[in-house]
């Protein structure tokens, strides 16, 4: 195009470029930006603010709001209140602290029961010696009566390790109650229950009582000055002077040995204890013995009997 055909198109245009001056604006607004990009973040305000709204234009909101978050993902963490403290802004509903679950009814009884029951295990349970008698009888023998004592230390040699004091022999009372071992406590059984009882069954309603003269004692032979330890220092002799019966008379060895009526019984008696017991002494033996049978379980020699 020529400079003169230029020139003349712009002075044709030029009327109407000022007939439409009064129509257009001022200043040319800016067009307005999508809510989700050129919205400013508001704050999220939890009771809405008393303002009046900016006059808005024809066909757009008044405001633009940005949509509230979540609380679940907004909201700032809260304090953990401290254990004991009370937290007041909790819910009614809520509970300060979380509180140990209770014990079921019974269980704090039972487990106190159960650990009362318990053994300590961080140390050996020692267990008692058995008693004398472990077979359910005094001895190991029925027909015992009487217990364990503790265990005699005589002077010297004289003792005994497992003592028993023995009260009564199969229903005869021992009078006074005599300490021996238990060998010489079954002998002494067995002769009763064998010989002595039976014997004397038909005789004042039967035997009764046995009465004694001496069991353990820490002594020579016949107390005789320098001569050996008799078997009473060691508990293994036993000294009898009479036989009570029950409708109370008593046979003595005293007065009986030489009688017509109890000698005879008296001398049957002395025979039977030879076996049951290793020595058997009576009035025939000698004088030491005139008034009592001496029964006893020595086990260094045959059996003795005089």
């Amino acid at each position: 195009m020529s400079r003169t055909t230029w020139l003349a198109a712009c002075l044709a245009l030029a009327p109407l470029a000022l007939a439409a001056q009064p129509l257009a604006p001022e200043t040319a607004a800016r067009p307005l930006g999508r809510a989700a990009t050129s919205a400013p973040d508001a704050p999220v305000l939890d009771t809405p603010v008393a303002t009046a709204p900016p006059a808005a234009t024809p066909g757009q909101p008044s405001t633009v709001s940005r949509p509230r978050a979540r609380l679940a993902t907004t909201a700032p963490p809260a304090a953990v209140p401290a254990p004991d403290a009370a937290v007041a802004s909790a819910s009614p509903e809520a509970v300060a602290t979380a509180a140990r679950p209770e014990q079921r009814p019974g269980a704090r009884a039972s487990l106190s029961a159960s650990l009362s029951e318990a053994q300590v295990v961080s140390a050996p349970v020692t267990r008692a010696a058995p008693p004398v008698g472990s077979a359910g009888a005094l001895c190991g023998m029925p027909g015992l009566e009487g217990a364990p004592v503790a265990p005699v230390n005589g002077a010297g040699a004289c003792g005994i390790e497992a003592p028993v004091k023995i009260t009564a022999v199969h229903g005869v009372r021992i009078a006074p109650a005599a300490v021996v071992d238990c060998d010489t406590a079954r002998a002494l059984g067995a002769w009763v229950g064998q010989a002595a009882k039976p014997m004397l069954s038909a005789t004042g309603g039967g035997l009764a009582m046995l009465r004694t003269a001496g069991s353990y004692v820490c002594r020579s032979r016949n107390n005789e000055e320098g001569a050996q330890l008799s078997e009473h220092a060691f508990g293994r002799a036993i000294d009898i002077t009479a036989f009570g019966l029950r409708d109370g008379r008593e046979i003595s060895l005293t007065s009986g040995w030489s009688s017509r009526g109890a000698g005879g019984a008296l001398r049957e008696l002395h025979k039977a204890a030879c076996g049951p017991f290793g020595t058997v002494l009576g009035p025939d033996a000698n004088a030491a013995h005139r008034d009592h049978f001496h029964f006893d379980t020595a086990s260094n020699r045959s059996p003795y009997c005089r």
